[in-house]
């Protein structure tokens, strides 16, 4: 049966180096292998999954790492399947350096632009990107919406205060 799923693993690993690549301009490793050990107690049974990038011990590139990981699986889904159409992501934009995640995220925007499909959402503070970019992913229609933090904590997101 692990057999039938080569190309699927292929392509999945390919996604991932791929994010990886436009992110920082190196490789990563995602490997999906078998382990036939009767004795092995994993959440994924005997399917073990490995997922490294360079110099992961950095605290913004493990979140980036994570961030790479949720996407090849919903990048992966939106090619094969119908069931995985978005990802939500809040907060973890918050740790990595600010290139890689401009990077990422223009090219996971054009990226569902041209499948026709799919859904990311994600949360960034204002501070996280530079003027330039936040008003490239503004032109492109990316920026659902913008929140200021007032001195007043009038400003409401969904009828909620947003602010301490």
């Amino acid at each position: 049966v692990f057999k039938n799923y080569e190309t699927h693993i292929s392509e999945i690993k390919e996604i991932f180096n791929k994010l990886v690549s436009v992110a920082y301009e190196e490789t990563g490793i995602f490997d999906i292998e078998l382990v036939n050990d009767t004795s092995l107690n994993a959440a994924t049974g005997r399917i073990k999954i490995s997922c490294t990038i360079d110099d992961e011990k950095s605290h913004g590139r493990l979140h980036m790492k994570i961030n790479m990981f949720d996407l090849t699986w919903l990048l992966q889904g939106i090619k094969s399947r119908d069931n995985l159409n978005f990802l939500i992501h809040d907060g973890s934009y918050s740790k990595p350096n600010g290139s890689a995640k401009f990077k990422l995220l223009t090219y996971i925007d054009k990226q569902l632009k041209r499948l026709n499909k799919g859904q990311y959402f994600v949360t960034l503070n204002q501070t996280e990107l530079n003027e330039l970019e936040i008003s490239e992913l503004s032109k492109e229609g990316c920026i659902v919406a913008k929140l200021y933090r007032t001195d007043d904590n009038k400003e409401r997101f969904f009828g909620f205060r947003y602010t301490s």
